[in-house]
């Protein structure tokens, strides 16, 4: 039960936390307590690595993206130099925040209260009357804010406040040959993400989508209509079993938080309506280009893994691929998230498969979709079913007693919960060491 005297606890005794997460279970106040978020966005969103933005949304110098890295709102931007950099969005003047326009081109970024002007470096450029400066000003001195440490990994560019948070690819481990596999599907080896995003709100925390993006046991439910009488109508048979307890699709539980729900087992496009037969001769031609590029067993492989239509991932804490979509999730405070999918295009393949993959983006995660819809109004639910405190734990136990472990991590059929249980396990211990 929730008591008077214990608001804002968790702020001033990390131990709670420690008890308030558990291998089998999750007490509702890590989701509903102001002052866990506040320490969530110290211990995970400052402290440890953060997905920004991808390389392909700035490519050319002096091409910007506004984000934020938790609370922080930042800015992605290739450089006059080409390189890709992240900007604390706040004037060193009086804080103002700089860039209003969701995304562009530009060599400055000028302060619209007082004029001082930025390039796109972070390097203060200019200000009015620079003499009248304190005697110890001096310009260098007052750049933008930047990150302690930017990395990319296959074009996915990570930022953290930290200066000794380990190395990008430390922290991502098995994960990162899954981003790897999701860029190389192009023969180029180059994403083209230049048709904007499906953006959506909704009451209640963070969490909850990064859970749900990872959940093997919903889908048979909340999407039953689609998996059954929609396929059935399209492909001619009901597709349940690719999602209930019979499926040979698997949760897996990575090191540092990151998850997967791997479909590398099934033709997820072909069940979800993708024509059988011969290939098209754009897909000849495209599977060509990328043996070209990378060789035969290589090729092979790639296809295999399929990007995020093979499997979705998760990348602790705020990235997530599905289908061709990078999806990142925004907390905005412990009560609001927002989540931003982006659907991305593979560079140099005809332009029927590009379109195939918006369509099918559009089918399933469109704000008229068969699926985005379904789970944002679980997440209204669940947030008004979170405010009863007599109801204190959230059960995670499902698969306990069938996990294996392989050379990846933990793993166990799709509608278990081990992914969950990944994901808490690293949150309890980031919330504690800020790791």
């Amino acid at each position: 039960m929730d008591y008077p005297n214990e608001t804002h606890a968790a702020a001033h005794n990390p131990g709670l936390i420690a008890d308030w997460v558990r291998e089998d279970r999750v007490h509702r106040r890590v989701f509903v307590d102001p002052a866990v978020f506040q320490q969530e966005m110290d211990q995970i969103f400052t402290r440890g690595w953060v997905y920004v933005a991808h390389e392909a949304e700035i490519p050319q110098p002096g091409d910007f993206k506004r984000a934020r890295i938790g609370l922080q709102p930042v800015i992605a931007v290739r450089d006059h130099s080409g390189q890709p950099r992240v900007l604390v969005n706040s004037c060193r003047h009086r804080g103002i925040a700089l860039c209003q326009e969701e995304r562009g081109n530009t060599r400055y970024f000028s302060c619209p209260y007082h004029g001082w002007v930025y390039d796109n470096s972070g390097e203060l450029a200019d200000l009015p009357a620079p003499d009248q400066q304190g005697t110890h000003f001096r310009k260098q001195d007052h750049g933008l804010i930047q990150p302690a440490r930017v990395s990319v990994r296959a074009g996915f560019i990570f930022a953290s406040f930290n200066p000794r948070v380990p190395l990008l690819d430390d922290f991502l481990g098995v994960a990162g040959k899954y981003l790897d596999f999701f860029v190389e599907l192009s023969p180029t080896g180059r994403l083209v993400i230049d048709k904007g995003a499906h953006k959506y709100a909704y009451p209640g925390n963070w969490k909850v989508q990064v859970e749900n993006s990872m959940d093997g046991y919903h889908p048979a439910v909340v999407h039953a209509s689609f998996f059954s009488d929609v396929l059935k109508q399209r492909i001619g048979r009901d597709a349940t079993g690719m999602v209930d307890e019979t499926s040979p699709v698997l949760s897996r539980a990575f090191a540092n938080g990151h998850a997967l729900a791997d479909y590398r087992m099934v033709n997820r496009g072909s069940i979800l309506g993708a024509k059988s037969g011969d290939l098209p001769a754009s897909q000849v031609q495209y599977r060509a280009r990328l043996v070209e590029r990378v060789g035969e067993d290589r090729a092979k492989e790639i296809l295999y893994y399929n990007g995020g239509n093979g499997y979705n991932l998760l990348v602790f804490p705020n990235l997530v691929l599905i289908g061709s979509q990078i999806r990142t999730i925004q907390p905005i405070a412990y009560d609001l998230t927002e989540v931003y999918s982006a659907p991305t295009l593979l560079e140099g393949v005809a332009d029927e498969i590009n379109l195939e993959r918006l369509r099918g983006h559009e089918d399933f995660y469109g704000p008229a979709s068969f699926g985005a819809p379904d789970d944002i109004e679980m997440f209204v639910r669940q947030w008004e079913g979170l405010q009863a405190s007599c109801n204190e734990w959230l059960l995670y136990e499902r698969g306990m007693q069938i996990e294996q472990r392989d050379e990846e991590g933990l793993v166990a059929q799709c509608m278990t919960e081990t992914s969950l249980r990944g994901i808490w396990r690293h949150y309890r211990q980031a919330m504690l060491d800020g790791v």
